[in-house]
């Protein structure tokens, strides 16, 4: 039976800067998603006493060029604690990180639980969502092969995730807005991006009903309260010390990171 703890500890202990890993050993490597998951959630619980406890989730690959970059056919998710959900705008320290992957996404905060029944739909989760808010997920793999060291070692990773940066709630929105929103991303001043909500799979609701039912199928569920950020709607932007990053939503609001 395969033991996910191994792999759990070398990478909790990977988290050090200056510590990452070129791959997992192949006696310990996962072999298929179900171990994958089951490393994360081992690692999850190494994290929590000093990250705090999990209070959403982060979901990754939502679109066909990023499930290539990692050889994987699905979505996968990773969960966010308590301590590494921030609000903008912020300041983070180059040294801090491995790497400091940029993605502008739109996070959504869920008010009931999503209790297994119906498949959930896109328009189901969004009749019960109760907040819309611009983000940021900073994700850094603790990998130095990265994205090279496979789909499996990167869910196991917690999904690759770091850190969820917050705006302010939108005031206004509906279904229909949010799969229109757009986001610029700018360094310095200058433009080196832009995206849209639908650059994710059948939007931001579609990823959380995704989300939903992935996690009824694992046997969880997720809890009223609960923050998910929905996948990239640009390219990821590999960040440095030096930068201020604004990724600009227009109605939605701005974010703002300063890298030192």
């Amino acid at each position: 039976m395969y033991d996910p703890f191994p792999a759990a500890r070398l990478l909790y202990d990977a988290r050090v800067p200056g510590q990452s890993l070129t791959g997992l050993p192949d006696t310990i490597l996962p072999a298929n998603l179900d171990q994958a998951y089951a490393v994360q959630f081992a690692l999850c619980e190494l994290l929590m006493p000093t990250q705090g406890p999990v209070q959403g989730y982060k979901v990754g690959c939502t679109n066909a060029k990023a499930r290539s970059l990692l050889g994987i056919d699905s979505c996968f998710s990773g969960r966010c604690f308590e301590n590494d959900i921030k609000h903008a705008p912020t300041r983070i320290n180059r040294s801090d990180y491995h790497m400091v992957g940029i993605e502008p996404e739109i996070a959504l905060r869920v008010g009931q639980d999503l209790a297994p029944a119906d498949p959930w739909t896109a328009r189901r989760v969004a009749d019960l969502t109760i907040e819309v808010m611009p983000s940021i997920e900073l994700v850094e793999s603790r990998f130095a092969t990265w994205p090279k060291m496979g789909a499996f070692s990167a869910v196991a990773d917690n999904g690759v995730h770091r850190e969820l940066i917050l705006g302010d709630p939108v005031s206004d929105w509906s279904l229909e807005s949010v799969n229109n929103a757009q986001v610029t991303l700018s360094v310095n001043d200058q433009r080196v991006d832009q995206g849209h909500a639908m650059n994710v799979d059948d939007g931001p609701f579609g990823v959380l009903a995704w989300l939903a039912n992935h996690l009824n199928a694992q046997g969880a569920v997720l809890r009223a309260g609960d923050i998910v950020t929905t996948g990239v709607l640009t390219n990821i932007y590999n960040a440095t010390s030096g930068q201020l990053l604004v990724a600009n939503y227009g109605s939605f609001g701005t974010l703002e990171i300063e890298v030192t």
